[in-house]
């Protein structure tokens, strides 16, 4: 009866009730990030993945999470368009309930069942918002200013310009951004005539690291095949193998993957994660 004896006696005094305690957000193992976080003058790391796997946006959670535990102030950023940025505010300001997440997902991105809009990105935003309540300083920011699919050198240009001015808004941050790897790396479009910068190559040179993706092959959700081949609609596809399946970690080394400074393995074949949505 001592504990409701208390409890009365506390509610008499009008004394704040006790939080609980957060349990505090688990980093999985990702062997190399330490490396990457203690480079001189790092304040971008930048993600590039094949969008609509499990795995890519796994590790960005894992690269995020050791980053904010080190005590620097991180800037998220997510390949959304601005419409978005207010409801993935409210969601890293949230408990995470299941109205909170139904007004995450309300927001205009996840209306589109492609690979950007997957359980996995929901996931890592989630991976945010629960160190967001353990006490980390963690913002986040929807990037990608222009709306128009295609590659431009006006996109290139808005992405690179939204992670600066991200960075500004949180002075000392590091910038952690999951983004396609062709905006990532640090050569030209090629594939557009005439060739123009990247993200990658328009962020400070001395300041980013981007990484790639080791390519074992496996699955992921998208709205087209490797192809180009987009009659299947939005669906799981086969991502072809071009190497064997590494050990789990980031690798630095500039001679890998041309215009990356490293690449990095899930330690397994990728699976395709379905929109987080359905």
């Amino acid at each position: 009866m001592l504990h409701v004896f208390l409890a009365a006696v506390l509610q008499v005094l009008d004394f704040p009730a006790i939080a609980p305690r957060i349990a505090p957000a688990e980093c999985g193992s990702l062997p190399g990030i330490e490396t990457v976080l203690h480079l001189p003058s790092l304040n971008y790391l930048l993600i590039g993945e094949y969008h609509g796997t499990v795995e890519m946006p796994a590790v960005a959670a894992d690269a995020l999470c050791v980053a904010a535990k080190s005590g620097r102030p991180v800037v998220l950023g997510i390949e959304f368009t601005p419409a978005n940025q207010s409801a993935l505010e409210a969601y890293l300001s949230s408990d995470g309930s299941d109205a909170a997440r139904t007004a995450l997902l309300s927001s205009p991105a996840w209306q589109v069942n492609e690979g950007r809009t997957t359980q996995a990105v929901f996931d890592l935003i989630e991976s945010a918002r629960r160190l967001v309540a353990e006490g980390r300083r963690i913002a986040i920011v929807a990037f990608d200013r222009v709306p128009e699919p295609a590659v431009s050198r006006q996109r290139e240009a808005a992405l690179a310009q939204s992670l600066m001015e991200a960075r500004a808004g949180l002075p000392g941050s590091l910038v952690v951004a999951l983004t396609g790897a062709g905006h990532a790396g640090k050569t030209p479009w090629s594939s557009q005539t005439p060739p123009f910068p990247s993200t990658g190559q328009i962020l400070p040179d001395a300041e980013t690291v981007a990484l790639t993706f080791a390519r074992p092959g496996g699955m992921f959700w998208g709205c087209r095949a490797p192809n180009g081949d987009a009659s299947a609609g939005c669906t799981a596809y086969e991502m072809p193998a071009r190497e064997p399946v590494s050990a789990r970690g980031i690798v630095l080394d500039r001679t890998l993957r041309e215009g990356f400074e490293g690449v990095f393995s899930a330690g397994r074949p990728y699976t395709a994660s379905r929109p987080a949505r359905s």
